[in-house]
């Protein structure tokens, strides 16, 4: 008990450069636990600095915690001397989450910075996925012309050889670019996708693995998961999916896969919760419906198990909407 006690006086007695400080070396060192609880106790102590508020959203970005994030690096960004830093931390998490359009109106302005090239290909790939074609096509110009050996270019060159199922020559830029910048986020995973894809499941496995130890990232989790249920351990592929829960609670497939899991292993209750949560947050697919009636059919709730059966029947007769449960979440 002294002991505890002691140790909250020396982090009540730390100044907040102190705490900066310490916080970028965790984070630096990859300690996010260690960044997070610091810099959430001092966010409380120090609610005017800047610095804190910046490094808390950085540590909330690496674990994964986007959502989480965009307040402390809002904050930041309004400090001249951090705005540069914290738009393109913003940037980067809005493009994470999927939010394009705010992705680039971050970044711009920011294509001329030591970062240039990270900037310029969230660009590219922002402005393609929202159909700005045109300027994605100036973005990918500019990034080949200006860093033609950057890790980003690299990456961006193994995305479009991969979108072209050219899945060798993919993978050979994916290494080139980690080559590059060994810390470049998701190369790792996208090798591993792709060795996936491939179904040679030892290389996916290898490099899923390692983008998992680098952070919490919910999709190498989840796939991990996917390789460890194939082979029939489904204690570990519980805990895989569950945590890629963690990382990323809107993952309707990692709840479906975990509801077949536990349904497999006769943990009904539970697993009628994540079936519902995967219909919740999915509520044009097919499957979730059909193991959910699996699973009460198993439990003799007839009634309930042919409600879902029709639900599947009405959703398949559908029109098609384009719903993958496995592939198509990758991005």
């Amino acid at each position: 008990m002294a002991v505890g006690t002691g140790g909250a006086f020396r982090a009540a007695a730390q100044t907040a450069e102190q705490i900066n400080r310490q916080a970028s070396g965790d984070l630096a060192a990859g300690k996010l636990d260690a960044a997070l609880s610091e810099l959430q106790g001092a966010a409380r102590r120090f609610p005017t600095d800047k610095r804190i508020e910046f490094n808390l959203g950085l540590a909330l970005v690496r674990k994964g915690r986007l959502k989480e994030a965009i307040p402390p690096l809002r904050s930041a960004s309004e400090d001249p001397n951090l705005a540069g830093e914290a738009h393109y931390a913003l940037g980067a998490d809005y493009f994470e989450s999927k939010q394009y359009d705010q992705a680039i109106a971050e970044l711009r302005g920011l294509q001329n910075t030591e970062r240039a090239d990270r900037v310029l290909y969230i660009v590219e790939e922002s402005n393609r996925r929202t159909g700005h074609i045109e300027d994605a096509k100036n973005a990918f110009h500019e990034l080949l012309t200006r860093f033609p050996d950057s890790a980003w270019t690299h990456y961006l060159m193994g995305t479009a050889y991969e979108d072209a199922q050219q899945l060798d020559k993919a993978v050979e830029e994916y290494k080139l670019a980690l080559e590059k910048d060994p810390r470049i986020p998701n190369a790792n995973f996208a090798i591993g996708y792709v060795y996936w894809r491939q179904q040679d499941m030892d290389e996916a496995r290898e490099w899923l693995q390692k983008e998992a130890l680098s952070g919490c990232h919910a999709l190498a989790n989840y796939y991990l998961g996917e390789i460890a249920r194939t082979e029939g351990d489904l204690p570990k592929a519980e805990a895989l999916y569950r945590r890629a829960l963690q990382c990323d609670p809107s993952n309707s497939n990692a709840h479906l896969r975990l509801g077949i899991v536990l349904g497999d292993r006769r943990r009904y209750p539970e697993a009628i919760g994540q079936l519902k949560e995967a219909i919740r947050l999915d509520p044009s697919g097919s499957s979730a419906h059909y193991h959910l009636a699996t699973v009460y059919r198993q439990m003799g709730r007839t009634a309930d198990a042919q409600t879902e059966y029709r639900k599947v029947r009405q959703l398949q007769s559908a029109p098609d909407k384009g719903v993958d449960v496995t592939g198509g979440i990758k991005r």
